[in-house]
Order: structure tokens, then C-alpha cells, then sequence
């Protein structure tokens, strides 16, 4: 009988962060990032079903050059803590939704000591764990995509945190 192996991720809950990297590309000619104002991505990363960035909208006109979105860090290192102790094992969960005509595409990365702040577009040199550009018939307006990895997960820098006895 077959086991299944998962990729084992090294995270340092003092160092490490998960950032998700969007871009916008317009098929229209010419581009017009006013007209519809609203048009834009909404992201979302997830890791066990629980949210650690999002779900965030970014409007076109905010997507002049590509944005890179950090995950809350608290969130974050309470999901991955409570994964550790039950099996050792995260799904991770990258979702966009956007517009067909624009294409949004989005990356996940895992990076360790990002100096970015939470929204930033300092391009990183890394190459993602996860990307997505969503591809559907031109005669459909919006577009969802998404990427799933279940990874074993190893915690390193972890604090000792002392239980209170009433």
C-alpha cells in the first residue's frame, strides 16, 4: 500500500513571514485603470481553513506596479503552533478572485527576515511556493483561482509559553 509524502516547510515563528505577491494584467487597449473604478483582486491566504491575510481587495488603480501583501504574523504563529501539536501538518490555501479581461496572477512565498512593510512593493528574489493565473473562456467575467499544498511543518524559534494556574 502506498503512503502519501509531504514537502516538510521550516518555519521560525521569530523570522519567517508568508507573503503573497499580486500583479495586474490588462488586456484592454488602451489600459483604463479608472473606468471601472471597482474592478480589482481580492486575495486570501489560508492555512488550516483559518485566514492569515484577508480576505484583502486591491483595486486596479492600486496595482500600478506589483504589490507584495504580508500575512499577520500573530495569526500566523497561532496556526502553525496548534498544526504542530495536532499531527504536524498545514494545508495551505492561496485564493484569488478578479477580472478575466485583467488577469490578476499571484504568488505565495515564504520569506525569512522581511524588511517589507505589510503592504510593499520591494520586489523579492525568491521563487514561490505557490502561483496562480487564473485561466477561463473570455466570455466569463470573473474568475476565481486557487492553489492548494499540504506541507509537513517543523517550527523552529519557538517561544516556551507558560500556562497560568488560577
Amino acid at each position: 500500500m502506498a503512503t502519501a509524502c509531504y514537502p516538510t516547510l521550516r518555519f521560525d515563528l521569530e523570522r519567517d513571514s508568508f507573503v503573497v505577491w499580486l500583479r495586474w494584467v490588462s488586456m484592454e487597449r488602451p489600459p483604463s485603470p479608472d473606468a471601472p473604478p471597482s474592478q480589482g483582486i481580492r486575495v486570501e491566504l489560508q492555512l488550516n481553513r483559518n485566514p492569515v491575510l484577508g480576505p484583502t481587495i486591491l483595486y486596479r488603480r492600486d496595482l500600478d506596479a506589483p504589490v507584495y501583501l504580508r500575512a499577520n504574523g500573530a495569526r500566523t504563529r497561532d496556526v502553525l503552533r496548534r498544526a504542530a501539536g495536532r499531527g504536524g501538518f498545514v494545508d495551505v490555501q492561496l485564493v484569488i478572485h478578479g477580472s478575466v479581461a485583467n488577469a490578476p496572477y499571484a504568488a505565495l512565498y515564504l520569506v525569512r527576515d522581511y524588511e517589507g512593510e505589510a503592504i510593499s512593493t520591494t520586489a523579492l528574489a525568491a521563487t514561490p511556493l505557490l502561483q496562480l493565473q487564473p485561466s477561463t473562456p473570455g466570455d466569463q467575467w470573473h474568475v476565481a483561482a486557487q492553489a492548494n499544498l499540504r506541507v509537513a511543518i517543523e517550527l523552529e524559534g519557538a517561544r516556551v509559553h507558560l500556562e497560568v494556574l488560577g
